[in-house]
């Protein structure tokens, strides 16, 4: 069985934003990184990690050290209005190197908890069961 990922992990996921699933879409359009915020048990809760300011999105910005740190490129953000939740291992996580691993980075404790205590309180949440 594949260990459920922790809060703060980096994983690959095809993530459904907001504007999408409103536009008709039932999956996202590319894999992207994305932050686990929290897990209960077999559920993970994630927010998307762009380079691009999405403008329906609000967006927490990655500091350069702490993206270098993380394994993601420089000037991203968080999306911080919404979230995706499935059942792990859910059909939209990709595997990284080395293999098996679905565990691509890890952002450190300071700036995880910057993330989930700026999430919005009425963010909305994508079941992607």
């Amino acid at each position: 069985m594949t260990p459920l990922p922790k809060v703060g992990d980096i994983l690959h996921y095809v993530y459904l934003f907001t504007h999408e699933q409103q536009a008709g879409r039932d999956e996202g359009v590319k894999t992207r990184p994305v932050m686990v915020i929290a897990t209960q048990g077999q559920r993970v809760f994630t927010v998307a990690i762009t380079t691009k300011a999405d403008r329906q999105a609000s967006t927490l910005a990655i500091p350069d050290q702490v993206a270098d740190a993380a394994g993601i490129a420089r000037g991203t953000s968080v999306v911080v209005d919404q979230y995706n939740h499935f059942t792990w291992i859910g059909y939209d996580i990709r595997p990284v190197s080395p293999e098996p691993s679905y565990v691509a980075g890890r952002m450190p404790p300071g700036f995880t908890n910057a993330v989930i205590s700026t999430l919005k309180a009425n963010a909305t949440g994508i079941d992607r069961d």
